[in-house]
């Protein structure tokens, strides 16, 4: 999956205090900055007068074990002679996190209900809920009619050791990446955000409009056009989500090569990372719809002439609705 030996960037994260304090002979305050930065304004031109950062890191490391793993990809044909040499992508990743040396302990600090002793953390919904998910789809679109363009299927690996799976393939995808118009990527979706029964029809869209407004109005139109559409929730969208959602699945390796995402996830819940994420308890009325609006997105983006226009406009604030022509609400 990944050499050793290549080398990466080191990345440097600090919290606020850091920041206020790096701001604080300037003109223009921290909070200022990030409030603008939150709201997506233009940011002031700022000069830090007698400040020196210096940065030591040790790269030092030692080789303790190497796994041998490897994505599982598929291609569907397009129909269109013209189109079919352009994709769109789907991602699921189909590792998990192995098993637990100790007691599971859910984020309340109590067991989570089955046999305490354990110790195989299942995945059934992270992300065995996007692996069928994605399997569903390519029978789908390999045994129905076919869309203009090709679709790549890509089911990850590595995932849980930090989207290992897709950034090799996004740094060497077996389709050329600018022959990729879109990814839309599954991790999470046969559950509801903390077990709530009112989430039963919620689905969290995330990514969608930040590089592409025109792909994020196909999902929207997509779940329009369902039976009984989903309530899309755009909450994790945010740029100032503490969880951080968007870097955190394999979507992130695509958008980071400009490649216009959407991610599809119900939401956390007090089995993620622990034996009793199982099987019996997946959604699967809600999985489908889900699964369909995916569909329905894809074939919208499939069939269109021209790839989703890449305006890069960035996340837009919750109920905000569609940048263009000011059409519809979230």
């Amino acid at each position: 999956m990944q050499r050793y030996d290549q080398k990466r960037a080191p990345a440097v994260t600090a919290q606020d205090e850091f920041f206020e304090f790096l701001f604080s002979g300037s003109a223009v305050t921290y909070a200022d900055l990030k409030s603008k930065s939150t709201k997506q304004e233009p940011l002031t031109p700022s000069t830090l007068k007698g400040v020196t950062l210096t940065f030591v890191v040790d790269a030092d490391y030692t080789i303790t074990r190497t796994r041998l793993t490897r994505n599982v990809v598929g291609i569907v044909e397009g129909s269109d002679p013209r189109l079919k040499s352009t994709y769109v992508g789907f991602g699921a990743h189909y590792d998990h996190t192995g098993y637990r040396d100790n007691a599971p302990v859910t984020r309340q600090g109590q067991s989570p209900p089955g046999d305490p002793n354990d110790r195989i953390n299942n995945g059934a919904d992270d992300d065995g809920s996007g692996t069928v998910a994605l399997m569903a789809l390519a029978r789908a679109f390999a045994t129905g009619p076919k869309p203009r363009r090709s679709l790549l299927f890509v089911w990850h690996a590595g995932e849980e050791s930090g989207l290992l799976g897709s950034r090799y393939h996004a740094d060497f995808p077996v389709v050329p990446l600018d022959s990729l118009v879109a990814m839309l990527n599954i991790d999470m979706i046969g559950r509801n955000r903390d077990n709530k029964e009112t989430e039963r029809n919620t689905v969290y869209v995330v990514g969608s409009d930040r590089i592409s407004t025109e792909l994020h109005n196909l999902n929207e139109e997509a779940n329009a056009s369902l039976a009984k559409p989903l309530q899309l929730d755009y909450e994790m969208n945010d740029p100032a989500d503490p969880e951080s959602i968007y870097t955190r699945s394999d979507h992130y390796s695509y958008a980071a090569k400009g490649i216009p995402i959407i991610f599809y996830y119900t939401g956390p819940h007090p089995d993620h990372h622990r034996p009793s994420d199982s099987v019996e308890k997946i959604l699967f009325e809600k999985m489908t719809r889900i699964t369909q609006l995916v569909y329905a997105t894809a074939q919208r983006a499939a069939n269109l002439d021209h790839a989703p226009a890449r305006d890069n406009k960035g996340p837009r604030a919750v109920g905000e609705g569609k940048r263009e022509k000011g059409e519809g609400k979230r």
